[in-house]
């Protein structure tokens, strides 16, 4: 009996685990609350979906760094990650995302969680949208593309749109990265890259970066459009961080 109860409690922690690696390619069912993740622009390929409420600590290697776009169904928000375990850089994705090389995400998510979202965030069907829902959907966008709040004009134009001509969160965010400020803010300069080196090595390493070992990050975020959270993840492949 000892014996068949720690199998039996054995075999409950594997079944409990099962959904955080279940995840394949495949062309399954969709969820009626829960988000796709596809392996091709446009909501093409083969794809593999979470329910509200799921994680996924580790994507599996054969989908690791290769999802391209997002679909939201019902109720449901994806919250992305660029290392396993929910480390590294994040981001909110509440709407659907047909290119993710649009959102600076393409091919970089390595964890999720899935949750459910309230009315404010996705009003139910035939409820019209409320200045409430809208000006949260702007303030939202304006934080995550452009790092601060909107101003007045921006917050009345956006409301303006949404309320009075349909816009999705999408379309706010879609006319947001066409504003010179976001041009601005997403051009990459030398002094940019080393300052984003810098607060990898500080976050990872816990030292200021030097020159020599540097110098091939940088050229990487110059060159690929490498984040913060890249240049940490591989940091922590390094010897110096192993024997940390």
């Amino acid at each position: 009996m000892r014996l068949t109860a720690t199998a039996l409690g054995a075999m409950a922690l594997l079944l409990a685990a099962a959904p955080l690696h279940a995840q394949r390619w495949g062309h399954g069912d969709r969820p009626r609350d829960g988000v796709c993740f596809f392996e091709d622009r446009d909501f093409k390929g083969e794809y593999f979906c979470v329910g509200a409420g799921e994680d996924v600590s580790a994507v599996p290697r054969e989908m690791n760094d290769k999802i391209s776009s997002i679909k939201i169904f019902g109720r449901a928000e994806a919250i992305v990650f660029r290392d396993v375990r929910f480390q590294g850089n994040s981001s909110r994705f509440g709407f659907d995302v047909s290119d993710l090389r649009r959102e600076g995400w393409n091919d970089t998510i390595s964890s999720i969680r899935v949750r459910s979202t309230s009315d404010e965030r996705r009003p139910s069907v035939g409820r019209r949208m409320s200045p409430g829902d809208a000006d949260a959907i702007v303030r939202r966008s304006y934080r995550e593309l452009l790092d601060r709040d909107p101003d007045a004009a921006g917050l009345r134009q956006y409301r303006a749109r949404i309320l009075d001509d349909g816009w999705s969160e999408e379309d706010v965010r879609a006319d947001i990265r066409k504003s010179p400020e976001f041009r601005d803010k997403s051009l990459m300069t030398p002094d940019k890259a080393r300052a984003i080196v810098r607060a990898a090595y500080l976050a990872v390493l816990k030292r200021e970066p030097d020159a020599a070992g540097s110098a091939g990050y940088i050229d990487r975020v110059m060159r690929d459009h490498w984040t913060q959270g890249d240049v940490e993840r591989e940091l922590r492949k390094s010897p110096e961080y192993r024997k940390k």
